[in-house]
């Protein structure tokens, strides 16, 4: 025991990777690594397209698509402009080495693991914790049942990469709140990946930043860490300048269904408290209905609020807590905000992901000293780790309808585009084009003549020849979004229009000549690519002068 004690005091990081790894892949094993088989989430279809579309763009050169042309069987879906690809490198890259659809994301499930443990590990440090609190914030956290159900029954990938950052930001709000100033710009790092993972934690995570300054003003004011906030706030915008830019233009010259047929509205997704209670006790596996925080999450909770006189430094994180539980029940009147921006969150049960940081963090700071006890500090582990393996068995008994075969799963969908076809124009109607899926360029035959049509990735190209001496409207199936241009014999641009009837791409033609028609980069969105590069120079330089500084 003394030896085994001494080894890990000499190899403690070394320990610590290792048994991260381990429990990385120990997480996902059970409903990942079945033979012939894999646990498919609601949202797996959209998110193995995205991988897959980003595998394809590589290979025919194109690093940074916006538009994505596997989906809709190549008439082009705006996933790379509105749902960024930033993290989905990886399995792109592992399925163009040659990997599986299964086997690259089982792989990219164990690296997010991985990055959750590791990175709220490093939070804790930064918190000042001990290495034993920094291992129960990262394991109350990384085994959390709202993220494993996020990773398992959803595979909501992009949630799941933001939530990877959500406790780093906690930390970083309290450091400011003490006047800790040192990395303040690791808040504008943290808000940058989530929302180059998932713009609408982003979103959620602004209100509750909004929130905790505002209950803190006045010691922002005064340890003058106000400052640094704002700084780290301009920061972040600035970091998701060519997101914000190039989502912004589009929103601004066309109408989306994301806000013309709203996928759903936060008053229906709401559950009544007692419920959600009860679904926690439980542990119960993902359903619209039995969405809930977990057990451990829910009664350290319930422990923080019944500490709340005792815990003067930390009533803020408790109250915002308690708070947010509380609206993501029946009894929140959200119908306020159905139609409002808020709306965009879609599910008040998604703050349970800033529950579980807020709950793990106060659990492993422990003001009560519980951690010191043994006893204590390995019951704990024993119920985080026997929830997930309770929760994965019931997750494979009670959703085998889940399941799909190595084959199934390795066969994407490029006709699923999500569940309520956001990112398409209003105009189009995602039914009639499953139903007829041929593309054709459409024309009047009396009008023009077109000829050797010939379409590959991202572009159409043919010859054309009006037959009067009106102008003739060619439509080209490609979905419309701003960037499109048609090249009239290799240098001439001429502006193409969205049909107003169906949402697809179309351009008006006079005389002879060859057509091509691509999607380019837009002004607005090269300006966005550089407010983002000159923004990620300024954190280098802010980075290298705070290094300068603590040497010295």
């Amino acid at each position: 025991m003394q030896r085994l004690k001494y080894f890990y005091r000499r190899h403690a990081l070394t320990v610590t990777l290792l048994f991260f790894g381990l429990l990385s892949i120990a997480m996902v094993a059970i409903v990942y690594l079945q033979p012939n088989k894999i646990l498919s989430g609601s949202d797996y279809h959209f998110h193995m397209n995205r991988i897959e579309n980003l595998a394809l763009s590589i290979k025919q050169g194109e690093w940074f698509p916006r538009i994505s042309y596997f989906f809709i069987g190549g008439m082009g879906y705006a996933a790379g402009l509105f749902y960024p690809d930033a993290f989905l490198y990886l399995p792109a890259i592992l399925r163009v080495v040659g990997l599986s659809i299964k086997e690259s994301f089982i792989v990219f499930a164990i690296a997010i693991n991985f990055s959750t443990f590791l990175i709220t590990y490093i939070s804790g440090k930064l918190a000042d914790f001990n290495k034993k609190q920094a291992l129960i914030f990262s394991l109350m956290y990384g085994l959390s049942i709202y993220r494993f159900a996020d990773l398992v029954n959803r595979q909501a990938i992009g949630e799941v990469i933001a939530l990877t950052f959500f406790p780093l930001m906690i930390v970083m709000l309290t450091r400011l709140k003490k006047g800790e100033h040192r990395y303040w710009y690791l808040l504008s790092i943290g808000m940058a990946a989530i929302g180059y993972s998932h713009m609408i934690s982003v979103e959620m995570m602004g209100i509750v930043i909004i929130i905790y300054t505002l209950l803190n003003l006045k010691r922002f004011y005064q340890n003058k860490s106000l400052k640094y906030l704002i700084a780290a706030g301009l920061l972040a915008i600035g970091l998701l300048g060519r997101y914000f830019l190039a989502v912004g233009e589009q929103m601004a010259t066309t109408i989306f269904q994301v806000t013309a047929q709203p996928l759903a509205f936060l008053s229906d997704r709401t559950l009544p408290f007692k419920d959600i209670v009860v679904n926690s006790l439980t542990n119960a596996v993902f359903h619209a209905n039995t969405v809930n925080v977990g057990i451990t999450i829910l009664l350290g909770l319930g422990i923080a609020c019944g500490l709340f006189y005792y815990s003067k430094n930390d009533r803020d994180l408790i109250g915002i807590a308690l708070g947010l539980f509380i609206a993501t029940t029946s009894i929140m009147p959200w119908h306020l905000l159905d139609h409002t921006i808020i709306n965009t969150i879609q599910f008040p049960w998604r703050f349970f992901a800033i529950i579980t940081a807020i709950v793990s963090y106060l659990v492993a700071k422990d003001e009560c000293h519980l951690l010191k006890n043994k006893y204590y500090f390995y019951l704990l582990i024993l119920l985080l780790g026997a929830g997930n393996v309770i929760y994965s068995t019931n997750s494979i008994q009670n959703q085998s309808w889940r399941f799909r075969t190595n084959a199934a799963y390795n066969t994407p969908n490029p006709y699923y585009i999500g569940a309520g076809h956001e990112y398409l124009p209003a105009q189009t109607d995602c039914q009639k084009i499953l139903r007829h899926k041929k593309q054709v360029v459409k024309y009047q035959p009396h009008k023009i003549k077109i000829t050797n049509v010939r379409h590959t990735w991202g572009r159409y190209q043919f010859d054309f020849r009006t037959l009067t001496d009106q102008k003739a409207v060619v439509e080209v199936p490609f979905i419309y979004y701003k960037g499109y241009v048609a090249e009239l014999n290799h240098h001439q641009r001429l502006s193409m229009q969205m049909n107003k009837r169906t949402g697809l791409t179309q351009v008006a033609l006079k005389g002879t000549g060859r057509i091509t028609v691509y999607y380019r980069t837009t002004t607005i969105q090269r300006i966005g690519t550089v407010i983002s590069l000159l923004s990620f120079g300024m954190l280098i330089i802010i980075i290298y002068k705070e290094k300068r500084q603590a040497t010295k």
